[in-house]
Parts: C-alpha cells; sequence; structure tokens
C-alpha cells in the first residue's frame, strides 16, 4: 500500500480532478482507493464525488476523538473511498497525530490519495508529513512551473524523494514548443505523463464517464497504470 500527496503551491492545476479521475482508474484496475482531502475549510472532493448529504465526521473528527476511525470514511463509488477534510483548522491537528490517524488505514486500501491544498501551509505540511511520495501538478506555463517546482523542493525537504511530475491541461496547438526535459529540470522531479486539455475529463468528475479512446481517458490510464508500478513507455510524441 502507498500513501502519494498530490500537490501544487498554486490553485487552478487540476489536483482535485486529477484525484478523482485516478481513483477511478486504479479502482477500475481492481484497487481499493481512499482520498484525503486536505484542504481544511474550502474542501471539493465531497462536491467532486456527489457525497456531500453522506458527510458526517472528517479526519479531524478522528483525530480528537469524536469518532471511530472508520466511520469518517464514506464510499463514493465502488473501491473509491472519501475521508473529508475538517471545516476548521484545529491546534489538535499536528504532522504526527496526523500521521498516525492516516496509518490506520494502510491495511484497508491498496491507495490513498492525499489532496494537498493549494499554498504550502497547514494542509499540506500535514500531507508531507504522512506520506511516501509525492505527484506534482502543473500546467505549462512560467508560473505554474515555479509553483511545482517550490512544492517538490518543499516535499524534499521534509523528506520526500519519490517525487513525480504530471503535466496538465495540455494543449498542442498552444503550447507546441514546450521542451519536456526543460520542464522536468525546473521542477526536479521524475516525469510520470502529460494530460491533455479535455472538456471529457473535465464532464468526468460530474459523472460522466470519459470515452475509452479520447486521448484523456488514455492519457490517464498510462499515468494510473505507472502509479501502480507498470513500466508503461512513453510516447514519442506530445500527445
Amino acid at each position: 500500500m502507498k500513501i502519494i500527496t498530490i500537490a501544487s503551491a498554486k490553485g487552478g492545476v487540476g489536483k482535485s480532478t486529477f484525484c478523482c479521475v485516478v481513483a477511478e482508474m486504479l479502482a477500475s484496475q481492481g484497487k481499493r482507493v481512499l482520498l484525503a482531502d486536505m484542504d481544511i475549510g474550502v474542501r471539493s472532493l465531497d462536491i467532486l464525488l456527489n457525497v456531500s448529504e453522506k458527510t458526517v465526521y472528517n479526519w479531524g473528527d478522528i483525530i480528537k476523538g469524536n469518532c471511530e476511525y472508520r466511520k469518517a470514511v464514506i464510499e463514493a463509488k465502488k473501491d473509491i473511498f472519501l475521508l473529508p477534510a475538517p471545516i476548521d483548522f484545529s491546534n489538535d491537528y499536528t504532522v504526527d497525530g496526523f500521521k498516525e490517524m492516516i496509518e490506520r488505514f494502510r491495511k484497508d486500501f491498496d491507495f490513498i490519495l492525499l489532496d494537498a491544498p493549494a499554498g504550502l501551509e497547514s494542509g499540506f505540511m500535514l500531507a508531507a508529513g504522512a506520506t511516501d511520495s509525492c505527484i506534482v501538478i502543473s500546467t505549462p506555463d512560467a508560473i505554474s512551473i515555479r509553483a511545482a517546482s517550490y512544492a517538490a523542493e518543499k516535499m524534499k525537504k521534509s523528506g520526500i524523494s519519490d517525487i513525480r511530475l504530471v503535466v496538465n491541461k495540455f494543449n498542442k496547438k498552444i503550447h507546441k514548443n514546450i521542451n519536456v526535459d526543460e520542464f522536468i529540470d525546473n521542477v526536479g522531479a521524475q516525469f510520470l505523463g502529460i494530460i491533455p486539455d479535455s472538456l471529457e475529463i473535465y464532464n468526468s468528475v460530474n459523472g460522466k464517464k470519459i470515452p475509452y479512446d479520447c486521448k484523456g481517458n488514455q492519457a490517464f490510464l498510462r499515468i494510473s497504470k505507472r502509479i501502480s508500478g507498470e513500466n508503461v513507455p512513453f510516447r514519442t510524441k506530445l500527445l
């Protein structure tokens, strides 16, 4: 079982959507996946997974002893589960306390994805202290690249060496001159894959199934297999 933080220092790069779609792909391969929302206060995964009305407890309640740890978990879909974030921050939410809490779930799931908030403060630092590895999400623009680099550096300082990069919302017409090798060097992370800017992907978080043969579906499928440890070759051309 592996705990993976999905991170960026910038909002709007598609972290939460990435978490939901990758969870779908992993579940389709027979994996049990827990999504932990780390965005204290804002929260979004319960909306994207359409389980807001089922939310009673959150991981903060587990840390505070308000509920037994399994009671905070919501089954969203077959083999996909959500651990919601608290509404407010508390001094009870320490790095050690969060790590001890999330470790209880190791035996129950094949993957735990920690959806870190934009920025590198409380939720990010809690995730960094409990994770095995990190996937940094960036869109192909200078600000996002800088933010991804900063997030990767913060992870390294937290002792995480397994850091991978996903380039999201790639449009070959707009970004035709992108140099992927330079992109990877700037971020300082192992390349995991490129995801095209795709309406089908955005629609998928609203309950619509991604067509199997669309480029977005195929990109996520390749990435999910790499996450599972399969040796999936990289394409020689960008999408």
